[in-house]
């Protein structure tokens, strides 16, 4: 069991005197040490749907992953959380694929990465 430890902790110290690859542009990267998220610079504005007023649905906020690339478009969208229905679900993917991002950076490299925006729907 002490050999085993010794054996792990010597591995460790291996494999942090290796090489690190570099990262290059368009990585797809998670939160860590030298990222930096993607940065909404222009807002979703999403249309209320026609459902929701016929039936009188009168707000919703709707959760959606986006996955942000390197040029701070959204290339994916998808709904995580309950599901709203009367449109809003839709209408709020559709949206957050509109919205722009400051890419996010991994050591200054603009990098793919997902963010979670929340869409809110409000009748006027």
């Amino acid at each position: 069991d002490r050999h085993c430890r010794l054996g792990l902790d010597l591995l460790g110290l291996l494999l942090d005197l290796l090489p690190k690859q570099a990262v290059r542009r368009g990585d797809l990267v998670e939160m860590g040490a030298g990222v930096k998220p993607p940065k909404l610079t222009v807002p979703p504005k999403p249309r209320y749907p026609e459902m929701a007023r016929r039936f009188r649905k009168t707000s919703a906020t709707v959760e959606v992953r986006v996955l942000v690339d390197e040029n701070g478009r959204v290339i994916r969208a998808e709904r995580v959380g309950p599901e709203q229905k009367y449109g809003f679900d839709d209408e709020a993917v559709s949206a957050a694929k509109r919205a722009r991002y400051q890419p996010a950076s991994k050591d200054g490299v603009p990098v793919k990465m997902w963010s979670n925006l929340k869409i809110e729907f409000r009748d006027r």
